[in-house]
């Protein structure tokens, strides 16, 4: 019996150790692809796209009519994000100014994804950020096939050019994905 319970173990470590990081810190492709940027809604569909990560059925439907209130749909300020999140009870930071980078780096550390003004008059979802290698990873939903790998310098210029604001919902992160080791090596 024994032996039946360490082949199993080791096959699902050898299986599970092929799993780039990456691969376990966004949304899978077709999940992404429901928040594709139908009509200039990015920072909604940004947004929604954090509210699947963290399970926050409210947010996650802001581009639907559903039982949370009406659908959300076109351009964004502060001030509208602020009011159909006071409206459908979605509890958010909205913050805007030179402070944006430290939460964005808070949300990267603590496994969240954020809506971030990223490119001109345009929100994308920041899914991740690489300590180790400095990489910024972000989710544009008007292309939300692919996750866009950015350095420091290209990850300023992108989020400088639509001026500095971002979403962060005030829900807990999902759990932390778990990361094999190959123990007996």
């Amino acid at each position: 019996m024994k032996t039946i319970h360490l082949f199993w173990f080791l096959f699902i470590v050898s299986f599970c150790s092929g799993v780039q990081a990456q691969d376990q810190l966004t949304l899978p492709a077709e999940i992404r692809e429901w928040f594709r940027n139908p009509d200039g809604s990015c920072v909604q569909c940004s947004i929604g796209m954090a509210g699947v990560w963290q399970n926050n059925a409210n947010a996650q439907t802001l581009l639907w009519d559903t039982e949370y209130g009406p659908r959300v749909r076109g351009g964004s300020s502060p001030s509208r994000v602020a009011d159909y999140c006071n409206r459908r009870g979605i509890k958010a930071y909205n913050v805007t100014g030179s402070n944006t980078w430290d939460w964005m780096a808070w949300c990267a550390r603590n496994g969240r994804m954020a809506a971030i003004g990223a490119g001109g008059s345009h929100f994308q979802t920041l899914c991740w950020w690489d300590q180790a290698s400095g990489f910024w990873y972000v989710c544009n939903n008007n292309s939300p096939q692919k996750i866009d790998k950015y350095d420091w310098n290209s990850f300023q210029r992108l989020h400088l050019a639509s001026g500095q604001w971002v979403v962060i919902l005030d829900t807990p992160a999902p759990p932390v994905a778990p990361r094999y080791v190959q123990w007996w090596k």
